[in-house]
Parts: structure tokens; sequence; C-alpha cells
């Protein structure tokens, strides 16, 4: 297996990076390798066949197969460059829309890992140093633990908490905020598993829940199917009368949504 194909399962097989940050190190990735177009060019039915479920990735992948049908390794390479300083771009222009929208809030909540989140509240904390987040863990992978992590990097005081218990916190603070795996047509928004519980408690509480995304993760999908995944992840019990879930993904509806910021 060559370099790029080691470097590339490592990316298909993470299952606790959102997919904003899957398709920046997809990019990244092929950015390193963009002097081997026929390589690129092999790799995407690959990569659309193990993430193209994500929004982004789709769009991503439709985009670059473009450029690599033109078979120029200048605009292949520039197609890479231009699309990571387009990224940090977009956070900072997601990031002063939402400000607009909460912009004296001095305690948010969040579930899981996203890259945009992650940007966003990077960003906030570079003007708000007494920002604090609560993220919530995100079972069974924990993301919210890498996000936890990742926050105390950038100096933000951070507070993590078990999802089971995240209705005890909602209450004392300004605002919910999340990303998007995807948006569907209908507006309504396909996230990690909490996240309906975490929209449903803000509507309880009359706390405004905000989704940050790029325009990239919005879908031409009317419908979403939940899937089951490893359920050893949760539990290695076996048993002939026990049934197992462990679903990543479930879907918010638009009603239970304050707002969606884009860039």
């Amino acid at each position: 297996m060559t370099a790029f194909y080691k470097k590339l399962e490592r990316i298909l097989s993470n299952k606790k990076l959102g997919s904003s940050e899957l398709v920046n190190n997809l990019n990244e990735l092929c950015r390193a390798f963009h002097s081997d177009h026929k390589l690129i060019k092999r790799s995407i039915p690959l990569i659309s066949s193990q993430l193209g479920h994500f929004s982004s990735v789709s769009n991503y992948l439709s985009d670059l197969s473009i450029i690599v049908s033109l078979n120029d390794k200048g605009k292949l390479k520039k197609f890479f460059k231009d699309y990571s300083k387009s990224e940090s771009a977009k956070y900072q222009s997601i990031f002063n829309n939402l400000l607009k929208c909460i912009p004296d809030s001095k305690k948010v909540i969040t579930l899981s890992r996203s890259g945009t989140v992650l940007n966003i509240l990077r960003l906030w904390q570079s003007t708000n140093k007494n920002l604090r987040v609560v993220v919530c863990e995100s079972r069974p992978m924990l993301e919210g633990r890498l996000l936890a992590e990742d926050l105390l990097k950038f100096g933000l005081k951070v507070q993590l908490v078990a999802d089971s218990v995240m209705s005890l916190f909602v209450p004392e603070v300004d605002a919910a905020i999340i990303g998007a795996d995807s948006v569907l047509k209908n507006g309504n928004v396909i996230n990690k598993t909490g996240s309906k519980s975490l929209a449903l408690l803000c509507k309880e509480y009359k706390i405004p829940f905000y989704i940050v995304t790029t325009r990239s993760n919005f879908s031409d999908k009317k419908t979403f199917k939940a899937k089951n995944e490893n359920p050893n992840e949760i539990w290695t019990k076996k048993h002939k009368n026990l049934t197992i879930s462990n679903i990543y993904f479930e879907e918010i509806e638009n009603k239970l949504i304050t707002k969606i910021i884009t860039e």
C-alpha cells in the first residue's frame, strides 16, 4: 500500500471527525499528491463509496471530478490551494453572522465534534476571553472529549458533561450551537445523535438552538434513513433476546431550529 492510500485509509476509517474536517483532510492529502493526476482520479470513487453520504464530501468530490477531467495539473493544484483559503474565509463569515444573533452570550452548549463549531468557537474566544462552553461528550465514540481538548488548547473555559445530564445545563446557557453533517431539502438537519434531544430541551427552556455550517453541507436529498453501526461499540454482550442499536446520526426537524447560519 502506497503512502497516499495509507493516509487515505486513516481518513476514511475515522469515525470521530465531522464532515467539514474530513473534507479538509482529504483536500490536504490530495494537495500533497497533486502531481499524480491519475492517483487522484482513481481515489475519487473509493472516497465516494465510503464518505459520499456526507453532503460536503459529495459536493467536494463533484467539483474535484470536474477539475480532474480537465487533465490539467496546474488547475488541479490551484483547486486544492483555493479550497483551503476559501474554508478559512467561510468560518470567519459564519462567525460574523452568528455574532449578530447572540452578541452578548457568555455561555453556550454544544455536542460531539464539529470542525465548523471548533473554528467558530476559536474565533469567538479571540474576542471574548470569558466565553464558557459546555460540551456534551457524545456517546459512544466520545467525540466531545476531542472537541474539549482542542478548545482547551485555544484557551477556552470548558465544561465536559455526559449526554444524559444535558438537561441540567441547558437552562444555564445563552444558546446551543452545533454543526451539521447534512441539511436536507426540507430544511431538516442531520447530525450526531443527541442533537435532537438537545434541540428539544432548548425548545422547552426557550434557549435558542443554532446550526452553524458551510453551504457545502446542503443536500438535494429530501429524506434520511438512520443506519445501525457496530453494536460492539455499545456493548459486547451476546444474547438471543438482546438487540443493540448503535445509531450515529439523526434528523432534527427545522421547527426545532432557531436558525441555520452559513457563510
